[in-house]
């Protein structure tokens, strides 16, 4: 089994760089992808954002362990042990997503960053709820959320001072697509501008807005080799093969 992966990504107006990060590790018929969306209050987010998705893409393509959702968490924790003390004032939102031939997929987020597919009119449906205030009591639908301004304060992600564990949800890949959005793709932008940024085409001429990223994972024929293609600056993703 391999997969067609696509990494859309489109640096915002708020920060002078850009903090939307993809990872993605290629092991045989197993990958590991992460999003992150650092956060734009932290000097250096963006880089502590890029850190961690190369870590545990290192760590996947390595590693001889069981890949489960708690090796996972676990060697989450271990990476934040290792960047903490350098990125004392940084955060991440993210959602990592890990499937394989034999397995259900596991995805596994903390913050703002979302996973979905699309729904039965064509539209990017959201599986999960992010970790806001809005949101923090009880489930809220997301085109609600995203107009919500509670929603940019986060409950729960990968934050320097304490390793926060992230939440567990398990996907029937199937014959579907599977999308991995950040809030400035999920929240900012409405459903046909979405579409349109999920086959590369990008918004032009806006005010501000922030930075949009979105890896798209679909499974491929029998035999084929897993690609990686999109728009995007080479800076904002990291691919390693076992």
């Amino acid at each position: 089994m391999a997969f067609a992966i696509q990494w859309h990504c489109q640096q915002g107006t708020r920060t002078a760089d850009n903090r939307d990060h993809a990872g993605v590790g290629i092991r045989g018929d197993s990958i590991l992808a992460i999003v992150l969306d650092g956060s734009s209050s932290g000097p250096a987010s963006g880089l502590f954002a890029r850190e961690i998705a190369q870590r545990l893409v290192d760590w996947f393509v390595t590693t001889t362990a069981d890949i489960t959702a708690p090796t996972i968490t676990e060697q989450l924790r271990l990476t934040h042990e290792a960047l903490a003390g350098d990125f004392r004032r940084d955060s991440a939102s993210y959602v990592l997503f890990c499937a394989d031939a034999a397995r259900r997929a596991i995805a596994l987020h903390a913050g703002d960053c979302l996973l979905g597919h699309r729904d039965g009119e064509g539209q990017i449906s959201w599986l999960i709820q992010p970790h806001t205030l809005a949101n923090a009591l009880s489930a809220i639908p997301h085109a609600i959320l995203a107009k919500l301004d509670a929603r940019h304060g986060l409950t729960r992600s990968f934050r320097s001072k304490n390793f926060v564990a992230p939440d567990l949800t398990l996907v029937d890949l199937q014959d579907q697509v599977l999308f991995i959005g950040t809030d400035g793709f999920w929240a900012d932008m409405d459903p046909d501008v979405q579409n349109a940024f999920a086959e590369g085409r990008f918004p032009a001429n806006e005010a501000k807005h922030d930075d949009r990223g979105l890896l798209s994972i679909s499974r491929t024929a029998t035999g084929a080799v897993t690609e990686i293609s999109g728009t995007h600056a080479t800076a904002s993703i990291y691919v390693r093969r076992a």
